[in-house]
């Protein structure tokens, strides 16, 4: 996850300095005509996030030098520079070059988000790489009223704008039972911050019922709220909130070779933190003043929320061995959820937001398999447990038969599309019928008709089916009365949730 919230900027030569002294570095800081690749350190722009400790592990923190992977390998010195602040963000990019920065942090739901903008003023800008998922630093905590995303309902919401946070937000009432004039009357009553922090405090005062929030909120919420709770996480939607490093595209023809050297060596660096845990700490607490405040013990907490992005995660992400990329399923979606909030006019497509050849030219010298995402199994009654959220699909079967048609098999790819993204939870598929015909037939019809999509979703998406949990309710769960064929036909249906594993 990316957009850590909207503070202050601090310039940047007090940071550099800072970090210089935090780092304790004894080696000179190389600077212009410093002998690497560019002539230069590259200038890359983060947050405070765990995320990133890959490309930190790399570089050795947060100065350039001489003593790290990115120099001894591959000849290019680095320099990472906190922006917390959207907007100085943005300017020092569109700028880049010694005043600017040459790649910055984004995630694939927020480049769908300010990519147009970016494109409108003329700043051409692509993602080179994948560096991280979320895997639990993102949550909806709720206070107990709340048992699924449904309830939310009614409900104050408190969340940092923009932020993968509203991604989370927006995705989830998508995939629900909610209608389209309910998710909006609940986005337009949201309670809009600006930072993480804020919607924690928000939480915690009792002033809104939810918050979207991201580590260490999540723990300070629960801890602070008494009864309070997390609804669900990126835990559960493992393969959702990714974070990507993207680059302009006049320094990506003009320095092809750094590019290059940036991506393998963040890989490499990657390879190297997932091993060294306390290095990662060390890191950490060293170069980004929130991790010297949280402690080692808080710092070491925070490192698991995230998922350090290698070769088989950016094979599974930008589909580099021919497999369905999830980068276009995401960017898409986002694209989509943005232009129907009214957040932007249109959307660019997957292909003009991404420049895969330097990732292409590392995989084809080293084939890997494409990260399977988390293990899941299934633990106690998962059949019955109650849903996370519950998304309807009218999938229409012939009367009395199983066999899945054209049309209903294109409904399908929404629900591979959330299985994918949901893959540290169970998919519950609940076949139902109206109450026509015999009651037991039914149910057994229902059964097979959820069977029939559970073996289309491993068959054609290679859906984990340990994840997919099939039920047949028969007429026994009617959304609406069996009075009239209208009626009958709403409860014709098969009902997607998302189930937590254990």
């Amino acid at each position: 996850m990316s957009v850590k919230g909207r503070v202050k900027f601090i310039s940047l030569l007090p940071v550099l300095l800072a970090v210089v002294f935090l780092s304790g570095f004894s080696k000179c800081i190389p600077g212009k005509g410093d002998g690497s690749k560019l002539g230069r350190p590259l200038r890359v722009g983060v947050v405070t996030w765990p995320g990133y400790a890959g490309g930190i592990a790399a570089n050795n923190g947060f100065a350039p030098n001489k003593d790290c992977i990115y120099w001894t390998k591959y000849g290019q010195t680095v320099q990472f520079l906190l922006m917390e602040d959207v907007d100085v963000r943005n300017k020092a990019f569109a700028k880049g070059g010694e005043d600017g920065v040459d790649i910055v942090w984004s995630t694939v739901d927020f480049w769908a988000n300010e990519l147009p903008a970016f494109v409108k003023d003329g700043v051409k800008a692509r993602a080179v790489m994948q560096v991280d998922w979320s895997r639990g630093g993102d949550a909806i905590v709720v206070d107990p009223s709340i048992q699924k995303i449904e309830d939310l309902k009614g409900k104050k919401i408190s969340l940092a704008l923009f932020t993968p946070s509203h991604w989370f937000l927006e995705y989830s009432l998508e995939n629900s039972r909610l209608d389209e004039s309910e998710q909006a009357e609940i986005v337009k009553n949201l309670v809009g911050k600006n930072a993480s922090p804020d919607a924690r405090a928000d939480f915690v005062a009792r002033k809104v019922d939810a918050a979207v929030v991201w580590e260490p909120d999540v723990t300070e919420a629960l801890s602070k709220r008494p009864g309070s709770k997390v609804l669900v996480s990126s835990k559960e939607a493992a393969n959702l909130i990714a974070d990507i490093m993207v680059a302009r595209e006049d320094f990506i023809k003009e320095h092809p070779d750094v590019i290059k050297a940036f991506v393998q060596g963040w890989l490499d660096g990657a390879v190297e933190a997932n091993r060294n845990t306390d290095k990662v700490v060390r890191l950490l607490m060293d170069n980004e003043p929130v991790y010297k405040d949280l402690g080692e013990a808080g710092t070491r907490a925070t490192v698991p929320t995230v998922k350090l992005a290698d070769l088989s995660d950016n094979t599974q992400m930008f589909g580099l061995d021919g497999s369905d990329p999830l980068f276009d399923r995401i960017f898409k979606q986002a694209g989509q959820a943005w232009v129907k909030r009214g957040y932007i006019q249109s959307t660019v497509t997957p292909d003009q937001a991404k420049d895969l050849t330097f990732l292409k030219e590392i995989f084809a010298a080293n084939p890997v398999s494409g990260a399977s995402g988390p293990v899941v199994r299934p633990s106690g009654d998962v059949e019955n447990r109650g849903a996370i959220m519950s998304k309807p699909v009218t999938i229409v079967f012939p009367s009395g038969g199983s066999t899945l048609d054209s049309n209903a098999e294109q409904l399908l790819d929404q629900v591979a599309t959330l299985a994918q993204t949901y893959s540290g939870a169970i998919i519950r598929i609940e076949g139902n019928t109206d109450n026509v015909g015999n009651a037991g037939a039914n149910k057994l019809l229902s059964e097979k008709r959820a069977e029939e999509v559970k073996k289309f979703l491993v068959d054609h998406y290679h859906i984990d089916p340990s994840r997919l949990v099939t039920k047949g309710n028969g007429p026994d769960k009617p959304v609406k009365p069996n009075t009239d064929e209208a009626g009958r036909a709403a409860n014709r249906r098969t009902d997607i949730e998302v189930v937590a594993a254990k």
